[in-house]
């Protein structure tokens, strides 16, 4: 089988894995990159199909990493030093570059005249980011330049992975999405600067009708636990009394999701309307293509979300929408999504008692709701 032609520029980030947010600034990156290199733009993919099925008239390009092989013993003492915080190198550039089942996405960066990072907030060891850092260092390896869409970057609680993104993205201009970000850059001697997110720009990549009145429309709940949070038990139950809270004040709800995975927002959110006793049919099925899930906002009148491109979907097309921020991870994100949008708001539940929920989003929707 001949080998596919060279594309000049390969997308890379943190898409894939059911966040629909990630998705969305997918489609925006893909459009900008298209404006630059016309159809000569591929998609690196760890989930090839799913991609593909989003964006069928692509080429994708399976993301398959050779995971080093070690003895024993090896083995052993990278797991003594990964309990003392210092992670051992799971990926080897030479391995990536000789073995046959990774030559295929390694010979397309290699023969690209461009790495693009998509948008999204992968770029820190609350994931794994030796795998999302693996595809800029072969880029770096062979000279093809990186550039980047407006990222979250960090926080990081290990120094080897604030070095090792020191290292992958040294002399590359960065854009951040928050401050907080920029302020990690500049930590780490990354020069960067900041850039709203590429979700905000919802409505360059499809298209989104406001409905004619949302007065009457349920206040969507998307729930989930937040990486680097409270307890599940802690941050569920002050979600269980925000929910009740807003029944009881005669605010009708419907449960949805932002990540099409069960056992995130959909297993979470019908848990949650379980025990708050509301029909868990209230809570609406994840949508497998992140157009429907974004078009979905449109049936709310208001949000309550713990993820952040629903925020900032719900700022793109005016939608009041309150941003659950549990954790300093969560803190900067969704502070910058509800950054110099007047209906978004930024909510702590260390901060803030349900029954505030239930004013806040009166009020929200009293500014939203144009005079009779």
């Amino acid at each position: 089988m001949s080998e596919k032609r060279p594309f000049k520029c390969i997308l890379w980030g943190g898409y894939g894995w059911g966040n629909v947010g990630d998705e969305l600034t997918l489609a925006v990156a893909l459009r900008d990159m298209q404006r630059r290199f016309g159809e000569s733009v591929a998609i690196l993919s760890p989930v090839p199909g799913y991609t593909k099925a989003l964006f069928p008239t692509l080429e994708v390009i399976p993301y398959k990493p050779v995971i080093r092989q070690q003895s024993l013993l090896p083995r052993i003492a990278n797991r003594i030093k990964r309990s003392f915080a210092s992670p051992s190198r799971k990926y080897d550039i030479n391995a990536q570059l000789s073995f046959t089942s990774s030559k295929h996405w390694t010979n397309s960066i290699r023969s690209a005249e461009l790495l693009y990072l998509v948008g999204g907030g992968y770029l820190t060891d609350l994931f794994d980011v030796e795998y999302s850092l693996l595809p800029v260092e072969i880029a770096r390896y062979s000279s093809v330049s990186v550039e980047t869409a407006p990222l979250g970057i960090g926080p990081f609680r290990s120094q080897w992975a604030a070095n090792k993104l020191k290292c992958a993205l040294r002399n590359v201009k960065v854009y951040a999405r928050d401050s907080d970000s920029k302020s990690i850059c500049r930590d780490l001697g990354i020069a960067s600067e900041i850039r709203p997110d590429d979700g905000f720009r919802i409505r360059e990549v499809m298209e989104i009708s406001d409905p004619p009145s949302r007065s009457k429309l349920p206040v969507g709940i998307n729930f989930f636990v937040q990486q680097g949070g409270s307890s599940s038990n802690q941050i569920t139950a002050w979600w269980k009394t925000v929910v009740q809270t807003l029944v009881v004040g005669g605010i009708p709800v419907e449960g949805f999701c932002f990540h099409n995975l069960l056992v995130h927002d959909y297993s979470q959110t019908v848990q949650l309307f379980a025990e708050a006793e509301l029909p868990v049919e209230k809570v609406a099925c994840p949508d497998v293509n992140f157009r429907d899930a974004c078009r979905r906002l449109s049936g709310y009148s208001a949000i309550i979300t713990a993820r952040f491109h629903a925020v900032v979907g719900a700022g793109a097309i005016g939608l009041p929408s309150l941003a659950v921020s549990d954790g300093q991870y969560y803190r900067s994100k969704m502070g910058a999504a509800c950054q110099n949008h007047a209906t978004s708001q930024l909510i702590e539940p260390s901060k803030t008692e349900p029954y505030q929920v239930l004013r806040i989003l009166q009020q929200l929707l009293s500014f939203s709701q144009p005079p009779s």
